[in-house]
């Protein structure tokens, strides 16, 4: 019987770790626990990324440690001087905060921006890639802010998304994928793909039936 490779078995628990989370998430007393394990999987999804990325060399450390950083400071800024994105704050669900920012939202930022540089590879060299990739950016956010205010991430001072949020969030992810193609960042992960597909369904499916 042949056995399958390391990255189709991490596919399958991918898809069912995400499956798994929408159910608890709809399950108003297991809610609760699965905000506390958020931060968690968001750190899970980042080492497996990161794993699975090829080639692995310092540049690109380098590279994935600067975006990281980089998503962390503007949502520090962002949260603390409401010069990004507008009037909000985080809530419990991302775990621990420096200077009322969460440390895991840094990785976040790394994960949505690598996963969409990877499946873009065909366009990644074009003029239009940041345009495409800072657009589904947008669009990721548009399902996911919903669940994220339900569910503690973070909520809004006026109980309403502001149409800067989309605007800044399109700037900033425009200026990450415009430094990947800048400086010819090569990605290649055999995860990325189904990592982004559950991230959205998840979003997706949470923002649907948690309405009903």
């Amino acid at each position: 019987m042949n056995r399958l490779p390391n990255y189709q078995l991490v596919r399958i628990l991918v898809v069912v770790w995400y499956l798994v989370g929408i159910v608890g998430f709809l399950n108003r007393p297991l809610q609760p626990v699965f905000q506390m394990l958020t931060p968690f999987g968001m750190l899970a999804a980042a080492v497996i990324l990161l794993y699975f990325h090829e080639p692995k060399n310092l540049k690109s450390w380098i590279i994935f440690t600067g975006i990281a950083l980089f998503g962390f400071v503007v949502e520090l800024i962002g949260v603390n001087t409401q010069l990004l994105f507008g009037f909000y704050k985080y809530g419990s669900s991302l775990g621990l905060k420096l200077l009322n920012t969460p440390l895991i939202i840094g990785l976040n930022w790394l994960v949505l921006v690598y996963c969409i540089s990877a499946v873009a590879k065909p366009v990644r060299d074009t003029w239009y890639f940041p345009l495409i990739g800072a657009f589904t950016m947008v669009t990721f956010d548009f399902v996911m802010e919903p669940v994220a205010v339900s569910t503690d991430m973070w909520s809004w001072a006026f109980d309403s998304i502001p149409h800067k949020n989309y605007i800044d969030w399109f700037l900033v992810s425009g200026f990450l994928f415009l430094m990947i193609r800048i400086l010819k960042v090569e990605i290649n992960n055999r995860i990325a793909g189904v990592l982004l597909l559950m991230q959205f369904v998840f979003f997706l499916a949470l923002n649907l039936l948690m309405r009903i």
